[in-house]
Order: C-alpha cells, then sequence, then structure tokens
C-alpha cells in the first residue's frame, strides 16, 4: 500500500472521530438545554398556578409556610364538616315549607327561596374550595381551573344571597304597609318567579371585566339603599303598633296578628344583621391588610385573609339555624321530617326539649310562623 494511501486513511479516521465528539458534544449540550428548559417551564407552572389564585395576595407552591399550611387544612376541615350540615339543614328547610301547611306562607316561601342559596353553597362552593385548598397544598395544574370556578361561584352566591334578602325585606314592608295589596298582588308564584330574577342577575353580574363591575357596584349600591329604607320604614309601623297594643287601641284578634308580624320583622332583620357581619366585616379587613401591606408580614396577611374568608361560606350554615330557633313550628317540622314522627308527638317532643315560651298565648302557639295564613291589617 502506498505511503500516500495510508496518509489519506488516517486523515478520515481523524475527521470521523472529530465527527463523532461533535455529535456527542452536542447532543449533551441539547440535552441539557431540555432539562434546564423543563425547570424553567415547571417554575413558570407554578408561578402561573398561582397567579390564578387571589390576585392581591400571590402566594407560590416552594414558598408557604407551615403557618400557611395549617390555615389551608383548617379550611378543608371546616368546609368538610360543615359541607353536608349546610345541605341537609337547607333541605329539611324547604321540604318543610313545601309539605307542611302550617308553614306554606308567601313569607315562609321567600325563606325556602333563601335557602336555595345557601344549599347551593353546601352543593357546589364549599366542594370546590376544597378541591382548590387540596389542588393548592399539592401544586397540582389544576388549580388555576379550580379556583377560578371557585371565585365566579362564590360571587354569585354572594349577590343571589343579598338579592333575596332585598326580596324578603320588599315582602315585609308591603305586607305590614300595603296590606291590602299585598293580599291582591303579592302571590306565592310571583315569589319564585323574582327568586328566579335574583339568581339569573347575580349569574349575569358575576363576569369579571370593568364594566360588569361597575354595573354590580351600582346596582348594589341602589338595593342597598331600597332595603335599608324598606326595613326603617317597616320598623316605624311596628312601632306604632305597638303603641295601639300598649294603649288597647287594637281587638285581640288584631293584637295577635300584629305581635306575628312583629315577629316576623324582626327574624327578617336578624337574618339581614347576620348576613352583613358575615360579609362587610370580612370586606373591610381584608382591604385594610391589603392597604397596610408594607407593614404587616405576608404570612400574616395571607393567615388573616384565609381564615376570614370562612365567615360568608358559614352564614349559609347560620341561615337554617336562626329559622329553627325564631319559628317553633320549623323546629317540629323538622323533629317530623327527621324522626318520621306524627306532628302530635313532634309537638310534645319539641316542647319537652325547648319547653314554651311563657309570653306564647295558647292559640298562636300552633302556627308560629314568619307569617300567618292571613296577613295583617293596618289599622286606622
Amino acid at each position: 500500500m502506498s505511503p500516500f494511501v495510508v496518509k489519506k486513511a488516517g486523515i478520515h479516521l481523524r475527521g470521523e472521530a472529530r465527527r463523532k465528539s461533535y455529535l456527542k458534544t452536542r447532543s449533551n449540550q441539547t440535552l441539557t438545554h431540555s432539562v434546564s428548559r423543563r425547570k424553567m417551564n415547571f417554575t413558570t407552572v407554578n408561578r402561573t398556578i398561582i397567579s390564578c389564585g387571589l390576585h392581591y395576595l400571590p402566594i407560590y407552591p416552594e414558598n408557604i409556610s407551615l403557618d400557611l399550611r395549617v390555615v389551608f387544612i383548617i379550611r378543608i376541615v371546616v368546609n368538610a364538616l360543615t359541607c353536608p350540615l349546610v345541605i341537609a339543614l337547607n333541605i329539611l328547610v324547604m321540604v318543610a315549607v313545601k309539605t307542611k301547611p302550617q308553614l306554606r306562607t308567601k313569607s315562609n316561601i321567600a325563606l325556602a327561596c333563601l335557602s336555595t342559596t345557601d344549599l347551593v353553597v353546601g352543593l357546589v362552593l364549599q366542594p370546590l374550595q376544597i378541591a382548590s385548598d387540596v389542588s393548592l397544598l399539592r401544586g397540582d395544574i389544576m388549580f388555576c381551573t379550580i379556583t377560578y370556578l371557585s371565585k365566579t361561584v362564590t360571587l354569585s352566591c354572594v349577590l343571589a344571597s343579598f338579592h333575596h334578602l332585598v326580596l324578603m325585606s320588599t315582602e315585609r314592608y308591603v305586607a305590614i304597609k300595603r296590606p291590602f295589596v299585598y293580599e291582591t298582588q303579592i302571590t306565592e308564584v310571583r315569589i319564585i318567579i323574582a327568586s328566579a330574577v335574583g339568581w339569573a342577575a347575580a349569574i349575569i353580574l358575576s363576569n369579571e371585566n370593568l364594566l360588569a363591575t361597575a354595573i354590580v357596584i351600582a346596582v348594589e349600591t341602589l338595593l342597598i339603599i331600597l332595603s335599608i329604607y324598606f326595613n326603617v320604614s317597616v320598623y316605624k309601623e311596628v312601632r306604632r303598633n305597638n303603641k295601639q297594643i300598649a294603649h288597647n287601641q287594637v281587638s285581640l284578634e288584631a293584637k295577635e296578628k300584629l305581635l306575628k308580624n312583629k315577629k316576623g320583622f324582626y327574624t327578617t332583620v336578624i337574618l339581614l344583621l347576620v348576613i352583613l357581619l358575615c360579609y362587610i366585616p370580612t370586606r373591610i379587613c381584608v382591604v385594610i391588610l391589603i392597604s397596610l401591606k408594607e407593614r404587616i408580614a405576608p404570612s400574616i396577611r395571607a393567615t388573616a385573609i384565609y381564615l376570614l374568608t370562612l365567615l360568608p361560606i358559614l352564614n349559609s350554615l347560620f341561615n337554617p339555624l336562626i329559622y329553627a330557633t325564631r319559628i317553633r313550628y320549623f323546629r317540629v317540622a323538622f323533629i317530623q321530617l327527621l324522626l318520621r314522627k306524627p306532628t302530635a308527638q313532634a309537638e310534645e317532643l319539641e316542647r319537652k326539649i325547648f319547653g314554651v315560651s311563657c309570653n306564647v298565648h295558647p292559640t298562636t302557639e300552633k302556627n308560629q310562623t314568619l307569617n300567618n295564613n292571613h296577613e295583617p291589617t293596618r289599622q286606622a
């Protein structure tokens, strides 16, 4: 073999070795770039997940403190324990109003409509919040979608609850100030239609955009003013009726109706105050914590905000308990439905458990609801 051929073969082998070395280096660089890109994408995903939560309170899974993890665990436990109670109690309210003639009044139908919002909280919102908190602790990619659904449902339920309170205040106002109009114009079907309109408005106004936010603020402010006017007017009328009763200016039958009317009004006021106490202080504290974010540690702000936001959820548990506390026949109906007892035995058991108030007249004890079937008439 000639020296020229040997030299050419050596050059070829060295070129082949360089090419293989280059390819190997290129492959290692590509693999390193791919791994680096996946790490970057993972970090981006984590930050994107959290950006779908509370926009004013960013939290990153890799930096969640132990205290904050405890807060989310508390939220999960509270929602898990109260969710079945919220569902059961509000279904009992609706079934009792539907099946018990003593409770099937216009005022109690308005209460049952309010129970639909509380039922949605137990059936939909609380499971969504549990799933959202669990996915946050796990760093799950589904956190973004679940949190968005949870925020939308929360806003819809808040608006629907407030709309139903306005409906109840309007019903009480017409019943007391315009009794003849109430008898002829306010029907069960119209109350249910008004409830459906309140739900539709809540769903439409729950969209998160600038125009919808401005409309929500304007509409809800108007409804707040209207609700305040109705309740102040009814309170003045109740005080006037109390003076008539004190001076014996009404008959015994009219006195009983006025007392029932007074009880119904105060029940509505209690519901309104409890809902406001569950929502307004929470919003005020959130605004304060956000405005003082430079002075308050992020972990303290997050702990306070995520614990305070449990209060509006628990309001759905408080409402049926208020019905049972204020209205005796709701208690009797609950005993009937839960223990499958006849009316007489349920009433006897209710007396043994809760006793009979000494200021309840024997003839009115049996029909102690928000309002009886015959609405009170105004005295001249």
